[in-house]
């Protein structure tokens, strides 16, 4: 079993592992940008809009989930208080929806490039969420397994349940399910990376499947597991909807672009019997 994470949070403020996630998934998405040929400048406004709109998103749903702090205005204290990943990733896409249309840019194009960067940013995060001891996992007795100190969530979680004493130094060993969706995202990222979509909207499907598939699993392994409609969590609920979201945009495109191969074909067709009537 893995020693104490409290060496780590002695080390390492979780708060600059967010702000480098933030920050790098960012400079990465301008960097694809110009990889693919894109505006980066563009890419670059949208991703501050994502940024600053996604955490409040991510306030607003963290507030749903953990109540309030009890300060007036709390609603809008988005630097304040839990942050939820769907909450600010909804909320970001939002923020980027709009802007793109604003400036009457292809929605698809530009959302294919954020999607890795989001990816890249999520797979940092959850180092944060490790070193905070937030978004903790369920019991384990594997060898990776690990506790957490007192002033984390599982310890705290732990303590109500009456599985440990005030007097103990740790809580029980848990998954560190954080560690495992920051390999599960890295995979993800890697994969959004390679893929080359022969449509606009493509990688962004895939990201959104990716995105369900992998949140719906980590749900499995995490100790704060709340059920709110028969067996499922609101997140997999959500996740539910975001598999949804990338299989219709997958379809979609996929069916566009038989309807153009067909539409093409066709007119090569009359372009043929045209020159041999002549």
């Amino acid at each position: 079993m893995l020693q104490t994470v409290e060496q780590f949070l002695a080390a390492l403020d979780p708060g600059y592992v967010w702000a480098g996630a933030l920050l790098g998934a960012l400079a990465y998405a301008v960097r694809f940008a110009q990889r693919e040929g894109l505006e980066s400048r563009t890419v670059y406004w949208a991703g501050v809009f994502a940024i600053v709109f996604g955490l409040w998103g991510g306030h607003l749903l963290g507030i749903f989930y953990y109540g309030t702090d009890g300060r007036p205005w709390a609603w809008l204290r988005f630097w304040s208080g839990g942050q939820a990943q769907y909450g600010g990733l909804i909320a970001g896409a939002i923020a980027v929806l709009l802007f793109l249309k604003a400036r009457k840019i292809s929605l698809l194009t530009y959302a294919d490039v954020i999607a890795p960067a989001v990816a890249l940013g999520v797979a940092i995060g959850r180092i944060g969420c490790f070193l905070n001891g937030d978004d903790f996992g369920s019991l384990s007795h594997l060898p990776w397994a690990v506790q957490f100190p007192p002033g984390t969530e599982a310890y705290a979680d732990h303590l109500v349940r009456g599985w440990i004493a005030p007097t103990d130094a740790l809580s029980l060993p848990v998954h560190p399910v954080q560690l495992y969706a920051t390999l599960a995202w890295l995979g993800f990222f890697a994969v959004l990376v390679v893929y080359r979509p022969g449509r606009p909207g493509l990688r962004l499907a895939l990201f959104a499947f990716l995105q369900g598939v992998g949140r719906f699993i980590e749900q499995l392994f995490r100790g704060d597991f709340q059920p709110v409609l028969g067996p499922l969590s609101l997140t997999q609920i959500i996740s539910l909807f975001f598999i949804a979201v990338g299989v219709g945009i997958w379809l979609y495109q996929r069916k566009e672009k038989f309807a153009d191969g067909s539409a093409a074909a066709g007119y090569l067709n009359k372009q043929a019997e045209f020159n041999s009537t002549f």
